[in-house]
């Protein structure tokens, strides 16, 4: 598990494939005598974002991963690796399509409007790039879902997006009615994300990206569409570094310039929900704290509740050192929206992730608490609920393994320790 953990060091530092050669490059290699030998270090993979959902329309969720195969020196060859749940709680292996190398986010939609959900990961870089060059090489593959075989898909669709790919959402964000994509770039200095519109023309195809812009230095991890304000437009918002960045969607279908929000120090995740019954969106961000530059401390989870349209009141929640994405769903059965975060620190090789859960008050709608945390997988950094077990409980799914933490049946809000999805 360590060089799995390494290798997402490379991710989370933006230095890419260049220092992910240096690190394959010192597993493998060993000296003695002058002469270099090299050890056998047995392929791996490197996983990066979950998704959990009823790809097959059985009434049981399913689970995808993207993931890379290290066999070598990257850019490693890239899956999307797609767990069908066959009966309650068991899972079959695996099947593996191929992607863009060293795939990092995952997401799901419906690209093609047949009414079947399909998968986009997000690659970072396709190639090695040079000390002090700004990376361009990002991309996304698309997979669309099989017609004829429900809950499986047809050969990827490589679109090149420049910059770093790290994430991406599936919405309709044009007047055409087809589903189009936007991207986070996670090069910071280019500070924007990347529309990517469905030819109406052409469906199927999508045209040039075009950069929305969040201001230099506020290069993006995560991205989310939803109605934000409140107009029945999607609008985009982005987990952009120092802040929330939020694109309002005009009446002329264009993205008005770029609103910030204050949230936590080191934004990486964010999602969306009305989480405190309102009607209006609310904003949720997972904040890494210092723990990106080698401190410790600084780590929380803001939620922003939008008070009146378009005006939110932030709240942090501390949590464990190193908070990378977080989900809403209900994880108490309480019927409202709770929290799940994951935090990971890559540089404490020896130590696993954190799940951590927060609990919405059912009596104070939009206040959370820090409820319980538990050890993750060793090197978890993305997190998803679903109900793993058809029991009707929500549970946690974190991307490293993959690895499930059940709700206790017995405990509404517990959960059992990790342990591998199959």
């Amino acid at each position: 598990m360590l060089p799995s953990k390494l290798l997402q060091l490379a991710h989370s530092q933006k230095f890419g494939h260049f220092l992910a050669t240096m690190l394959f490059s010192a597993l493998t290699a060993c000296g003695g005598g002058g002469e270099k030998t090299v050890d056998a270090v047995p392929s791996f993979w490197s996983p990066g974002g979950v998704v959990v959902a009823d790809l097959n329309t059985d009434n049981r969720v399913d689970v995808a991963i993207a993931a890379a195969l290290v066999d070598g020196p990257p850019p490693h060859p890239g899956y999307v690796r797609v767990y069908r749940q066959s009966a309650a709680g068991t899972f079959n292996a695996p099947v593996d399509y191929a992607v863009g190398p060293d795939p990092w986010g995952l997401s799901l939609g419906d690209v093609d409007g047949n009414g079947r959900l399909d998968l986009v990961a997000a690659t970072p870089a396709t190639v090695a790039p040079q000390i002090n060059v700004i990376g361009d090489s990002g991309g996304i593959s698309i997979l669309r879902q099989d017609p004829a075989r429900p809950g499986s898909f047809l050969s990827s669709q490589w679109l090149d997006t420049g910059g770093a790919a790290k994430d991406a959402a599936i919405a309709q964000l044009t007047s055409d009615g087809l589903a189009d994509v936007v991207v986070a770039d996670g090069v910071l200095v280019n500070g924007r994300a990347l529309l990517l519109a469905q030819r109406a023309a052409l469906p199927g195809t999508f045209l040039a990206p075009v950069p929305l812009l969040a201001g230099t230095g506020n290069g993006s991890e995560d991205v989310a569409v939803g109605d934000v304000n409140g107009d029945n437009r999607p609008d985009i918002v982005l987990a952009a570094y120092n802040v929330v960045a939020v694109f309002y969607q005009n009446a002329a279908g264009d993205f008005d310039p770029v609103v910030s929000l204050a949230a936590g120090l080191r934004v990486e995740g964010v999602a969306l929900a009305d989480l405190d019954g309102d009607g209006r969106t609310d904003i949720v961000a997972a904040n890494a704290g210092n723990a990106p530059a080698g401190g410790t401390g600084g780590a929380s989870i803001t939620v922003l509740r939008q008070t009146s349209l378009g005006n939110f009141t932030g709240t942090n929640i501390v949590v464990p050192d190193g908070a990378r994405r977080v989900a809403i769903g209900d994880l108490n059965g309480d019927g409202f929206p709770d929290l799940a975060a994951i935090s990971l620190v890559y540089q404490l090789l020896d130590i696993p992730s954190r799940v951590s859960v927060l609990l919405q008050s059912s009596l104070n709608r939009g206040q959370f608490a820090l409820s319980s945390v538990y050890d993750g997988p060793f090197s978890g950094n993305f997190i998803a609920i679903g109900d793993i077990n058809n029991d009707g409980l929500n549970d946690i799914v974190v991307n490293d393994g993959p690895t499930v933490l059940l709700q206790s049946a017995m405990a509404p809000g517990m959960f059992d320790p990790a342990r591998p999805l199959r």
